[in-house]
């Protein structure tokens, strides 16, 4: 990398997010560590977005803001957004996501120290729905299922990865359902060999599967980053399948692309090992597309009814 360029490229994808966007840029700017780009790229917002973001732009010089003419779907929006990056270390950077003063600081410290480490994040609280969802007592047999399903597959803290290849792998599938990792720290180099460009969900997980070939995962021992779980919380794995534009059988057996990926490239041994995930996983997204399906015929039939 070039010297006169920032030392970190944080990428921001954004899609209508005026009622974050401008806490989130604040949130950025005001990091302890000031040798970084923030580069925002909007997807063809319709709403204040644009404004918010040269707004910002005019303001600093280290904000760089592209506005897509047509929106490139959720995951064409991260790829530009890494092939954007000129910085030596990258980090995507959700527009609904809060970093504490310290989080570049203190990540970008462990990855110059430790050239092991391919990732580095920090501890994470989740606010928003999802959040308060695990707190709520609820009647409904179902929902309680669901509950009990979601809190073995989507409310886990971030956690390393470490020792020899398989290992880490090893440790990621026992918890890869809650996958904010993707949203640490990275060499820039290797992260962009590793992203994984076809859109399907858990295609993140996968570029972090992708990424554990370099070396290890590391998590910071503070909380630094608060991460907003309300958008999936309301759209639910219906949303889910239109935002990563799943394809083929992908809108029946929601992971099913990312078990296809998994089997054709990482070893067949590690995929065997892991069997009983991919059955796991498979299930649930079957039983949450399920769920899903009966909670939005259900509330066409209760508004008929008025």
């Amino acid at each position: 990398m070039d010297s006169n360029f920032p030392k970190i490229s944080i990428g921001v994808p954004v899609y209508n997010g005026e009622y974050f966007l401008e806490k989130k840029l604040k949130s950025i700017l005001e990091q302890t560590f000031s040798d970084y780009e923030i580069i925002i790229s909007d997807n063809a917002s319709t709403d204040k977005t644009s404004i918010i973001c040269k707004k910002f732009a005019e303001n600093e010089n280290r904000v760089r803001y592209i506005r897509q003419e047509k929106n490139l779907g959720a995951w064409g929006n991260y790829n530009f957004l890494l092939n954007e990056a000129k910085g030596k270390y990258f980090l995507f950077s959700a527009v609904d996501d809060i970093m504490s003063s310290t989080f570049l600081e203190k990540t970008i410290k462990v990855l110059t120290s430790n050239k092991n480490i391919s990732c580095c994040i920090s501890k994470i609280k989740l606010f928003g729905e999802q959040d308060n969802l695990k707190k709520e007592s609820r009647h409904s047999l179902i929902i309680k299922i669901r509950k009990k399903i979601d809190q073995r597959f989507g409310y886990l803290e971030t956690y390393s990865a470490t020792g020899h290849y398989e290992k880490r792998i090893s440790e990621y599938f026992k918890n890869i359902s809650h996958n904010q990792m993707f949203y640490g720290m990275y060499r820039t180099d290797q992260i962009k060999k590793s992203f994984v460009k076809k859109s399907f969900i858990w295609n993140d997980a996968a570029t972090v599967l992708s990424i554990l070939k370099y070396g290890e995962l590391y998590v910071v021992d503070e909380l630094l980053l608060y991460i907003f779980s309300g958008g999936n919380a309301r759209s639910g794995m219906i949303g889910a399948i239109r935002q990563m534009e799943n394809f083929g059988l992908g809108k029946i057996f929601p992971y099913c692309h990312l078990t296809s990926w998994c089997f054709m490239n990482l070893t067949k041994k590690i995929f065997f090992r892991n069997l009983n995930f991919f059955i796991s996983i498979n299930c649930y997204g079957v039983f949450s597309l399920t769920v899903d399906i009966f909670r939005t015929i259900s509330r066409r039939l209760k508004n008929s009814s008025y």
